[in-house]
């Protein structure tokens, strides 16, 4: 663990606000697109966000340095990820964000190097590609997630779930298998 974060911790479980504050500023980033990689949504991403500052603020003095921070962090913003899909499947709905991108209105500046043709066939593989994430079982969603989109280690990803590193592989394989697939008529 970095000394800096350590310091962070230990002043922020002492009662220091603005060391909290730096500890969130430096992770931020990367709890929002850890979100937004399991919901496809920027608000449902930032709810999200919001739960995991809370569970960090009241758990941060459970902290006991016995795995690095990062390690902790992901596996508070995994579990609220995976809390989250499943009350949203309860509460089924659809987003405008969602219609929007099923319908194809991304409203994303594309760059003028790659023909039409081109970018038509990357955005239909990509689609594809969160299609079949959004078809895969819950934990196999969270392992594709963690190794493919977010590039951790088998190891981190066991920490993170609480897992073993065999049922990490395992269900790695059952999610890349069924990736392969749904991509077969690309490759």
């Amino acid at each position: 663990m970095e000394k800096e974060d350590r310091n962070l911790i230990e002043k922020a479980q002492q009662g220091n606000i603005s060391a909290f504050e730096e500890l969130v500023q430096k992770y931020d980033r990367r709890i929002l697109s850890l979100a937004y990689q399991f919901t496809r949504n920027t608000e449902d991403a930032k709810d999200i966000y919001q739960e995991v500052l809370m569970r960090v603020y009241n758990k941060l003095n459970r902290f006991r340095f016995e795995s690095n921070f990062y390690t902790w962090l992901y596996r508070i913003v995994v579990n609220c990820a995976i809390n989250y899909l499943k009350r949203r499947t309860r509460h089924s709905h659809q987003s405008i964000d969602e219609i929007n991108e099923r319908q194809g209105w991304d409203w994303v500046t594309l760059d003028t190097g790659p023909t039409p043709e081109t970018l038509a066939i990357s955005t239909e593989i990509r689609e594809k590609i969160h299609a079949t994430i959004e078809t895969l079982p819950l934990m196999q969603k969270v392992i594709f997630i963690l190794r493919f989109l977010e590039d951790f280690k088998i190891k981190d990803i066991a920490q993170i779930i609480g897992r073993s590193e065999g049922t990490v592989k395992n269900q790695l394989f059952r999610s890349t298998e069924k990736m392969r697939e749904s991509l077969a008529s690309y490759l």
